[in-house]
């Protein structure tokens, strides 16, 4: 298999750039979809529609998960998937999505900070300062590119923090507790924990109702469907690929390249490139390569 300068293989820095791009588009759809649907509504739908999608493939390796792994699996579906889910979708009824663009930046931080005190692995100053240079450079871009409001909501804003660490926890088990399992397993199986509570709570949260008395439900319903079959059932298993050949900083520096693919609709679609936005995507390409970089035996 190719490996990248980085020794990581290319077909990792692939799912990397493909994931950004299902993943940057993620907030535009939860905007779409909170036209219609409440937090918890839109949340329900996006964790329901994406069981349903991976149950062909997670109930029957349920029925035969070893004992050892039920404790992690569960901590990715609620963790990883369940409850992030509720809480971005109920905190941009409060914050842009720019702002919450920028707090989900804070993902490879807390992967680092989880792998160093939770998983026993070895802090190291290189990728500290590649986490904190792409950190800067999405930032940057965001704040270029759409402006920013300040004045954010503390308690949403929190709200958002602990969804980031709550990913961070996440992405450190699959790579570390997981590693026997595979992706589309680990995916289907995670997804089945919270499917059936995540539907039951659909069915309570006035769901029907809504579907039945507002004009724009079945298009604000599309558009969910699409951020769940695209944005979680698929991001999901390839993002569980990603972290069993890589690691789990890698894997959550997907977040700073999320905002870089926006900058490039834009440009494809006729925007100019600020010369300052160049300086910040050189930052996060930077902070991703230190992120992962790893030397040669004996070069150190």
């Amino acid at each position: 298999m190719k490996k990248s300068g980085s020794g990581f293989p290319l077909s990792a820095w692939v799912i990397l750039f493909v994931l950004a791009l299902m993943w940057g588009s993620s907030f535009i759809l939860m905007k779409q979809g909170l036209k219609v649907f409440s937090g918890v509504q839109l949340g329900a739908l996006r964790i329901s529609i994406a069981f349903l999608c991976l149950a062909p493939f997670g109930i029957p390796a349920l029925m035969r998960l070893r004992k050892k792994h039920v404790l992690p699996v569960l901590v990715v579906g609620v963790l990883g998937n369940g409850l992030p889910a509720f809480m971005f979708a109920t905190a941009q009824t409060k914050l842009e999505s720019s702002q919450a663009g920028i707090l989900n930046g804070l993902t490879p931080f807390f992967a680092f900070l989880v792998g160093w005190l939770l998983f026993g692995l070895k802090p190291n100053m290189r990728s500290g300062l590649g986490v904190l240079l792409g950190f800067i450079g999405a930032a940057g871009l965001i704040i270029t590119k759409t402006g920013l409001n300040l004045n954010m909501d503390l308690g949403y804003s929190m709200l958002l923090v602990l969804a980031t660490l709550f990913y961070g926890i996440s992405a450190n088990t699959i790579r570390h507790k997981c590693t026997e399992l595979k992706p589309v397993e680990i995916s289907g199986m995670a997804l089945s924990f919270v499917g059936i509570p995540a539907m039951i709570v659909l069915l309570f949260s006035g769901f029907t109702d809504t579907m039945q008395s507002d004009p724009g439900a079945w298009r604000a319903l599309g558009f969910v469907a699409v951020l769940a079959m695209f944005g979680t059932a698929v991001a999901v298993v390839l993002f569980n690929k990603l972290l069993k050949e890589t690691s789990a900083l890698f894997g959550s520096s997907v977040t700073y390249l999320m905002p870089l693919v926006a900058v490039v609709w834009g440009i494809l679609d006729g925007e100019k490139l600020l010369p300052v936005q160049g300086v910040f995507g050189l930052l996060i390409l930077s902070g991703i390569y230190l992120v992962n970089y790893q030397p040669k035996k004996g070069s150190e």
